[in-house]
């Protein structure tokens, strides 16, 4: 049952992503005709041709990554608009399923089991956000592979692993920036050689392979006008660009503030903005209150993570990197559904509680009550939401289930820990006689 849950979502998620692929095509025809461009990928294949072949500057945030990004996606622009669209879904499961199999892979390696009757939940509510990914033409899920892989290599120990996990975080990082919330995570778990690796590995993405398909000079160019547009205004201005996200400030901003929840067009092309906000304050403040909150959540995170690991090969560091992928949801400057890729990763740390029988009773009910909820508030940030009326998947995302389906997911795992769980003679000693578990000395705390 449990290999034939998993061969049908793979199933499920490569006919899904080859639908999306010829629907986005098709819509992509009409958009060339009326002169615009239908998602993320299609306004890439419009803008990233004068940047790659003329040089042009950053002007804005219209391809918002660093210039490694663009060897991704550079390929594409080879290709029609509407053939584009189907490469690149085509390429999605590809990401997708090793990503899948890795993360099953790490609770294996710390001697963990996710039982099939958890995987339905689980892969309920990750389903949304990879066909989103698909039909948006988004990078998070070519973001996802190298993280899981770093995150998976790290639980081994020697230079060999740490090399690779170095060098994998650094190409997520260097993909998509939010990644960067592990390096604080390793130098915490003094894990020094995965954070030389990480910081080499960054030089090396960041600087050296572009400026060989660039130029060093265009590539330090583009590199300081990608950082000024944003990195530096989010960083040392606290600016939020956007209110209509599933981050904790972009909720801020729009419940505490005067920032639209979503804008409509009419009839003539104007736009409409709508609100929910529940006071008025200035954007600084609810920007500080932002930064305050997330503050006080990194410093919660580092107070739960005081304890020693007994080593990576363990179910403790599978709960510690599901905690730091969904405060790195959380803090982004732009989050949305289909970034809750990564949530498959706390997803399944919640499913090993639940499928755990040395768990308590009341951490396996808090961890079922958080995996169905994902399962349910999920799913509606599709059209599903409409289900509550012609905006109802805008005031879905408003509400933000998404964000909160993580927040009770992160819940969880902080609850079970907590709680312990009971010792049942026999079983708890197997995984180190396997040698699942990690007989190493402790890893400490910085």
């Amino acid at each position: 049952m449990h290999k034939m849950l998993l061969v049908a979502t793979l199933v499920a998620v490569v006919v899904g992503s080859i639908i999306i692929g010829v629907q986005s095509s098709r819509k992509v025809v009409v958009a060339m005709n009326a002169g615009g461009d239908t998602n993320v990928l299609d306004s890439y294949m419009v803008f990233l041709p004068s940047l790659i072949r003329h040089h042009a500057p950053y002007t804005d945030d219209t391809f918002p990554l660093p210039p490694f990004a663009m060897l991704f996606v550079a390929p594409l622009t080879w290709l029609s608009r509407p053939t584009a669209q189907v490469v690149w879904a085509a390429c999605k499961p590809l990401l997708f399923v090793p990503s899948f199999l890795l993360v099953l892979s790490m609770a294996r390696q710390a001697g963990a089991e996710i039982r099939y009757p958890a995987l339905i939940p689980i892969i309920i509510a990750v389903f949304f956000p990879v066909l989103g990914d698909v039909q948006e033409g988004q990078m998070n899920l070519v973001m996802l592979l190298p993280l899981t892989l770093a995150l998976w290599s790290a639980q081994k120990t020697g230079p060999r692993s740490d090399l690779a996990a170095g060098l994998l975080l650094a190409m997520a990082i260097c993909i998509k920036v939010t990644p960067l919330a592990f390096l604080p995570y390793f130098v915490w778990r003094r894990r020094w050689g995965i954070v030389a690796w990480t910081l080499g590995g960054i030089y090396l993405w960041l600087v050296l392979v572009p400026s060989i398909f660039f130029g060093w000079g265009q590539n330090l160019a583009w590199l300081t006008q990608w950082s000024n547009i944003m990195i530096r205004p989010y960083v040392f201005h606290s600016a939020i660009k956007f209110s209509n996200g599933e981050s904790i400030p972009e909720l801020i901003a729009r419940l505490f503030s005067h920032a639209p929840a979503w804008t409509t067009h009419d009839g003539h092309g104007q736009a409409i903005q709508h609100y929910m906000n529940i006071s008025g304050l200035s954007e600084g403040t609810v920007h500080s209150i932002g930064r305050i909150v997330l503050g006080a959540i990194g410093v919660a995170g580092v107070w739960w993570m005081r304890r020693p690991l007994t080593g990576f090969l363990s179910r403790r560091y599978v709960m510690e990197v599901s905690c730091v992928v969904a405060f790195m949801l959380w803090a982004s400057e732009r989050t949305w559904v289909h970034h809750y890729v990564s949530a498959i990763i706390p997803l399944m740390a919640v499913g090993i509680i639940a499928s755990d029988p040395a768990a308590t009773r009341v951490s396996r009910k808090w961890a079922w009550a958080a995996l169905i909820g994902a399962a349910i508030l999920i799913p509606f940030t599709s059209d599903l939401g409409r289900l509550f009326g012609h905006d109802g998947q805008r005031y879905v995302e408003g509400v933000d289930f998404v964000l909160f389906a993580s927040l009770g997911l992160a819940a969880a795992i902080v609850f079970a820990e907590r709680n312990g769980r009971q010792v049942v003679p026999g079983r708890d000693e197997m995984p180190i006689a396997l040698g699942l578990i990690s007989r190493e000395p402790v890893v400490g705390m910085t």
